[in-house]
């Protein structure tokens, strides 16, 4: 009977853990997902505002404006990478199965890294 007992609070205790793993990265996915937002708008309004003028360099109007799309493509890639993660990750680890608790904090610490790659 101890036996079991001390497993149960030891799976307790792990599932508290694992709870804080998942606060911590949903917390981290919404930041990210808010500046990487404003990075895209940035990076919007420096492709619909700014003027180029015509006796600039053609190599330097491209060159502006394939890395303004590109930051911008990027920073919407992670924009919708970090909303899928504030969506399905506390999703799965509520209503999931059993052990989808630690599914989810280990698929969302995986997706952060690559939100990090993004961002």
């Amino acid at each position: 009977a101890d036996k079991r007992a001390v497993e149960q609070n030891l799976r307790l205790s792990l599932l508290r853990i694992r709870e804080k793993e998942l606060h911590f990265y949903t917390e981290n996915c919404r930041s990210l997902g808010t500046q990487a937002a404003l990075i895209a708008s940035f990076a919007w309004f420096g492709l619909i505002m700014v003027i180029l003028p015509p006796q600039a360099n053609q190599m330097l109007k491209t060159a502006y404006l394939c890395m303004s799309t590109t930051a911008m493509g990027l920073e919407l890639i992670a924009v919708v990478n970090a909303t899928l993660c504030l969506l399905l990750g506390p999703g799965l680890a509520l209503r999931g199965p059993d052990g989808s608790m630690h599914k989810a904090v280990d698929e969302m610490m995986e997706e952060y890294r690559l939100l990090l790659l993004f961002f």
